[in-house]
């Protein structure tokens, strides 16, 4: 998780708006990291006014994963990332991948019973 400080709303603003890349960056490095320790959710960064006492956290919760993912996706292939794109396609199969096998067992436990 990454804390960035500001001490006015349009720095805030101006920081979220401009700062694409970094966000998206941080984005899929987190997801990566809370699918590869197994985790429900986890906190992307947080945007923090010491002035205001104000902080906004950003947070993805393991079913807004591959949502969440597949706009970085479209982001990347917008500045033309590529490489970004490829590591990104195959975060999204092994959570995809993942969640069928989940749903499959789910699935066989349920005709079981």
């Amino acid at each position: 998780m990454k804390d960035f400080y500001f001490s006015n709303e349009d720095d805030e603003k101006e920081f979220l708006k401009n700062q694409k890349w970094l966000i998206h960056s941080l984005i899929v490095e987190s997801v990566k990291k809370a699918y590869n320790e197994d985790l429900e959710n986890i906190v992307v960064f947080r945007i923090i006014n010491p002035i205001s006492n104000f902080i906004m956290t950003s947070e993805l919760n393991r079913q807004d994963w591959v949502d969440s993912l597949s706009k970085s996706l479209s982001y990347y292939e917008s500045v033309e990332e590529y490489e970004n794109c490829e590591e990104i396609k195959e975060l999204i199969k092994k959570i995809n991948d993942d969640t069928n096998r989940s749903d499959k067992g789910k699935k066989k436990n349920r005709k079981s019973n």
